[in-house]
């Protein structure tokens, strides 16, 4: 049946009106003023500078340590949400005992905004936290509370396991999903030529799940660099900027130093890391899934 344009525009339109509104003109905005020197009041009194924001974030030493821990943080949790997702998926698909209440206690955590979250570990590992309260009432451990949030170790430490507590639950389902669609057949028949748990999963899960692990990996590195709302509530970047992110100091350069083009060029140096991400698809996949 022959669909006007007009009808096609009717439904396509508020979709397309929405990404240029509220995704594709602030990205463009955000292009614009990295080359700006601006406080985010009078547009008036923005100043085109060239390049002088990206020079000044090669010798910005705060930035150089928000790149590295953004860095570090994307690598830790990507790795470690995989690691998780892809074991308890797998104890799921055995149908052990118990398998349901896991795979609800997995999707749990991915109901709570990551704001809930961190006041949730906030609550837990604080000073006067309830960690801390059974390791001085339960345990008689007596002596200053653990600092989980108040040492640069133990506090980025923190921030990774309250990720992979969140988030590995999405990484579950999708390697559950793809664990799925594994033939029965193969695995059996592994198990009969004598392969283990290991050479079963090394040479028949894996491969069939390479897939799936490639769309996983993209989303966990995606959100990895642009990583905000947990690090900001827990420690705000601290302690000693020991988990200092590059959102976080795009946060601080943008609303409260009001140096907005500084923040821009970060927010650019972001979305190019974010961008680039993408290029482990094809390697991970495979060309035939590329």
């Amino acid at each position: 049946m022959f669909v006007s344009w007009r009808v096609k525009a009717l439904f396509v339109g508020p979709a397309v009106a929405y990404f240029a509104v509220f995704m594709l003109l602030p990205v463009l905005a955000a292009l614009g003023l990295a080359w700006t020197s601006w406080t985010g009041f009078d547009i008036g009194q923005a100043s085109w500078t060239g390049a002088d924001n990206f020079v000044a974030l090669v010798h910005d030493p705060v930035f150089g340590k928000a790149l590295w821990h953004t860095a570090l943080f994307v690598l830790l949790s990507t790795v470690l949400l995989n690691v998780t997702g892809l074991l308890v998926a797998m104890l799921i698909n055995t149908r052990a005992r118990g398998h349901d209440f896991l795979r609800v206690a997995m999707c749990v955590p991915l109901a709570l905004s990551p704001v809930i979250t961190a006041v949730l570990w906030q609550y837990l590992l604080g000073p006067y936290g309830l960690v801390n309260q059974l390791l001085s009432d339960v345990l008689g451990i007596t002596g200053e509370p653990i600092g989980f949030l108040g040492e640069p170790a133990l506090a980025f430490a923190t921030i990774v396991s309250a990720t992979v507590w969140q988030y590995s639950g999405i990484n579950m389902l999708l390697f559950y999903a793809g664990l799925q669609s594994l033939p029965s057949e193969r695995l059996e028949a592994a198990a009969i030529d004598g392969a283990g748990w290991w050479s079963r999963t090394r040479f028949v899960v894996l491969p069939h799940l390479r897939p799936v692990l490639a769309i996983a990996v993209l989303l966990n590195l995606i959100g990895g660099w642009k990583v905000f709302d947990l690090v900001y509530v827990l420690t705000k970047g601290g302690p000693n900027r020991s988990t200092e992110m590059l959102s976080t100091y795009l946060y601080e350069q943008a609303f409260t130093i009001n140096n907005v083009g500084f923040a821009a060029a970060i927010g650019c140096v972001t979305c190019a890391l974010a961008i680039a991400s993408m290029l482990v698809r094809r390697p991970l996949a495979g060309a035939e899934y590329a």
